[in-house]
């Protein structure tokens, strides 16, 4: 991603007023500028750059972004009308006036402030959420401890592992790789891959290298010759990272919208 702040002069003149330049000192909620379109690509492609205070996503689905911005699963979101799975647009949004400083630090749920924000003013979003006891996964360490393997050169921006950058996750029916990130990124992996709700017990604190591959569902397609003798999803997370799988039950909330409206033009 990249984002420019203004000229050098500007930025100069930044340094010198210090925080009394910019209006927000603190993380905004809301977006200084959006466009939602239509999308006109005619193929499956689509693509999701969403982070520090700006968002562009191509062809992408209203649904997807309500389940980005409420941090769910597709099976927890109910009521939306069938535009709203169906239509494809071009969503672009962004910061102007907040501090650059601010901007940086902005954890992904203040991210998710902003969609949120963003959904209700171009969308007319109204929702409700509703709690129901629900078939769960409780994910523990195996019988012979775990094997995860701690982010290494953790914070260093320069460095890759598995030639993944930083903080970065790629994931795909039967596969999950990713550099220095938290635990609990792995979890939200595992519930979309199972559809249900995945509740860490593992005690486990940090970031982590996570390298592994599992067999494909049957029915997702042609399996790959190498990957013909991989183990099921469950028992990958136990020989390759020392996890295992508990059927449970527990609380699991359901986003239920209530009203959408089609976006006007821009």
């Amino acid at each position: 991603m990249l984002r420019t702040f203004g000229t050098h002069t500007l930025f100069v003149a930044a340094a010198c007023l210090g925080p009394a330049l910019y209006a927000q000192s603190k993380p905004p909620t809301m977006y200084d500028v959006s466009t939602v379109k239509p999308s006109t690509k005619t193929d499956n492609s689509w693509g999701v750059n969403w982070n520090h205070g700006q968002l562009k996503a191509d062809n992408i689905t209203l649904s997807w972004i309500l389940t980005a911005a409420f941090d769910i699963r597709e099976d927890q979101l109910t009521g939306q009308p069938n535009w709203a799975k169906e239509q494809h647009y071009d969503i672009n949004a962004k910061l102007l006036d907040a501090d650059p400083a601010v901007v940086e630090k902005m954890s992904p749920e203040q991210d998710q402030v902003l969609l949120l924000a963003l959904l209700v003013e171009r969308f007319g979003l109204k929702y409700h959420v509703e709690v129901k006891e629900m078939a769960t996964y409780d994910l523990l360490p195996a019988k012979a401890g775990l094997k995860l393997n701690p982010a290494a050169y953790s914070g260093d921006k320069s460095k890759q592992v598995y030639d993944t950058c930083s903080r970065c996750f790629s994931w795909g029916d039967n596969y999950v790789t990713a550099h220095d990130v938290p635990f609990t990124s792995l979890t939200r992996v595992l519930a979309n891959q199972l559809k249900r709700t995945v509740n860490d017990r593992t005690g486990y604190t940090g970031n982590i290298d996570i390298k592994m591959k599992w067999a494909p569902e049957l029915g997702t397609g042609t399996v790959a010759d190498e990957d013909a003798g991989l183990p099921p999803l469950p028992r990958a997370l136990e020989e390759q990272l020392g996890l295992h799988l508990q059927p449970s039950r527990g609380p699991v909330k359901l986003y239920v919208v209530d009203h959408l409206d089609k976006p006007s033009d821009n």
